[in-house]
């Protein structure tokens, strides 16, 4: 596995020619994969990698046999926020880890919100309700605490 940010700023290798630095990661959460690799080529703009068009992920270079040019709807806006199965908006992501050979998403790190005793968490289990939306969904109830601790009386649907 690798994370999305140790990919950033990765020079990308085009045959033999050094392409350019990886400025960002498209990614499609409803489908849990690496949409584009958005790659930063200086004065001559951006090009587009394809996870199609990946050879493989080296240590500290990517090395791809094609590009294309950049897009504006190649790079679509990531989900910030994170809520539990009940509806509580319990984190933020601030990662996702990449598996190297096929760029799927296998887990997004998330920090919690309010429950500031913990670090950052991964989660391997999450869904998009749907291309619009900016918030991921995990199956737990990570509120479960906050609530039987103020109310005392609700239970959790998927506790801890």
């Amino acid at each position: 596995m690798v994370r999305m940010s140790a990919l950033r700023n990765m020079p990308v290798i085009l045959g033999k020619v050094r392409l350019g630095l990886v400025q960002s990661v498209g990614l499609d959460e409803a489908r849990k994969r690496v949409q584009a690799l958005i790659v930063s080529c200086g004065i001559r703009g951006k090009r587009v990698i394809l996870p199609e068009s990946v050879l493989s992920i080296g240590d500290g270079f990517i090395l791809a046999e094609a590009s294309r040019r950049y897009h504006r709807s190649d790079e679509p806006s990531p989900c910030p926020f994170v809520r539990d199965s009940a509806g509580l908006l319990v984190g933020l992501v601030t990662d996702y880890a990449l598996d190297e050979k096929t760029l799927d998403v296998v887990a997004v790190e998330m920090k919690p919100g309010h429950l500031s005793r913990m670090g950052r968490l991964w989660m391997y289990s999450y869904a998009r309700q749907d291309a619009g939306s900016l918030e991921l969904t995990i199956p737990a109830c990570m509120g479960s605490e906050l609530i039987g601790v103020r109310e005392e009386t609700e239970a959790c649907e998927y506790p801890p």
